[in-house]
C-alpha cells in the first residue's frame, strides 16, 4: 500500500507477489521432490473448444446417452472421454507429507487408502481427479486442490497474476490395477526420469507435454 496525504492510493504491488513465489519455490526445490503431474482434459476445455471427444469410447450410444466414457480404460482417453485423455503432463517441484493408513468400505470391498497433502508451485492449475506421479513410481490422484493468492490492494486477486501457492491439496494413492497407470511413462521410466540430477533445477523439457494453457483462460480468477 501507498498512502498520499492521507489518502489510499490503490496500486498493485507486484514486488510482492514475486517474493511470496521466489521464496516458495526455494523452499519446494530444496525441501521437495520432482513430481509429474498429468493434468486431465474437463467437459469445460471441451466446451470451450479445446479438446474434441475420443474417438475410441465417445462415440457409442451408451457414451452419447450418458455422457460418459464407455470404456475406464481407454488406451486413447484413459477414461476421460475427451480426445488424448490430458491437457498437459508436466514436471515440478512439491513437498509431501507422510502418508496415513487407513481402511474404508466401498463397492469394491474394502481398501486402504493411502491419504496425503501436497504442495507445489502456483503456474498451473489442478481439479480433482489429476494425477501426480512421483519418483517411488506411485501415482496419485488429487483431490481438492486449493490455492493461495497474495492480496496486494482491494482488487479481486488472479492466480496467474497474484497466485503464490497451491496449498493442501489431497491427494491418494492409486491401486495398481487404476487407469492411473496406463498413462505414459511406464513405471521404470518414471522413476527414471523423476531421479535426474545434475543441473539445479534439471530440466524435463524432453517429456513434457502442453496440449493448452495450463491455466485456462477461462479459469483466470
Amino acid at each position: 500500500m501507498s498512502y498520499v496525504r492521507g489518502q489510499y492510493v490503490r496500486s498493485q504491488q507486484a514486488w510482492a507477489v514475486d517474493q511470496e513465489r521466489l521464496r516458495h519455490d526455494q523452499a519446494l526445490h530444496m525441501l521437495g521432490e520432482n513430481v509429474l503431474f498429468c493434468l486431465l482434459w474437463t467437459a469445460r476445455d471441451h466446451d470451450a473448444g479445446l479438446v474434441g471427444l475420443c474417438p475410441v469410447c465417445a462415440s457409442d450410444r451408451i457414451s452419447k446417452a450418458y455422457g460418459q466414457p464407455s470404456r475406464n480404460k481407454c488406451p486413447s482417453c484413459f477414461g476421460t472421454r475427451f480426445e488424448g485423455g490430458y491437457r498437459a503432463l508436466i514436471v515440478r517441484p512439491a513437498i509431501f507429507t507422510d502418508a496415513d493408513d487407513s481402511q474404508s468400505f466401498t463397492a469394491r470391498g474394502t481398501v486402504a487408502p493411502q491419504e496425503v497433502h501436497l504442495e507445489t508451485t502456483a503456474d498451473f492449475r489442478v481439479h480433482s481427479g489429476d494425477y501426480a506421479m512421483r519418483g517411488t513410481g506411485e501415482r496419485l490422484q488429487l483431490r481438492v486442490p486449493q490455492r493461495t493468492t497474495l492480496r496486494t490492494g482491494f482488487g479481486t486477486p488472479h492466480q496467474s497474476e497474484d497466485g503464490t501457492a497451491y496449498n493442501l491439496a489431497r491427494a491418494a494413492v492409486e491401486d495398481s490395477t487404476s487407469v492411473a497407470y496406463t498413462i505414459p511413462p511406464a513405471t521404470d521410466d518414471l522413476v527414471t526420469i523423476l531421479s535426474r540430477s545434475g543441473a539445479t533445477p534439471p530440466s524435463f523439457a524432453d517429456v513434457e507435454v502442453i496440449r493448452a494453457p495450463l491455466i485456462p483462460l477461462y479459469e483466470r480468477d
